[in-house]
């Protein structure tokens, strides 16, 4: 018998309200709860400060700044597991995902057919 998988909490940070709806609906299929999202930088401080989510799952482009700064914010100080994403495939060699403290980096069109699991296991 295998144990089921953990149920994380998430916020959603992306700047295209269409695919934060596609990434809330993935993530709750796989089991997971989204308790919050944003569209920028300052907006994903906000919500991850007042919302102390387990995971982020991060754009890289976002209007006021990048997701790999937050990431690395976000790991100076204790903060969530950051997934990054982007819909550039070549945007987040391994070693800046490192770097910035990411658990990893997923190209947006590939995303539901991703074990995020992979990533997320803590």
């Amino acid at each position: 018998m295998h144990a089921r998988p953990v149920s994380l909490d998430f916020v959603i940070v992306d700047d295209d309200a269409s695919f934060r709806e596609a990434a809330t609906t993935l993530l709750l299929d796989l089991g997971h709860r989204v308790v919050g999202e944003a569209g920028s930088v300052g907006a994903a401080r906000s919500e991850i400060g007042r919302l102390r989510p387990d995971a982020v799952l991060l754009d890289v482009n976002l209007p006021d700044g990048d997701g790999f700064s937050l990431a690395r914010e976000l790991r100076d100080n204790g903060g969530p597991t950051v997934l990054l994403i982007s819909t550039d495939p070549d945007i987040a060699p391994r070693r800046t995902v490192a770097e910035c403290g990411a658990a990893g980096f997923i190209d947006k069109a590939r995303l539901y057919g991703t074990d995020l699991g992979a990533y997320l296991e803590t």
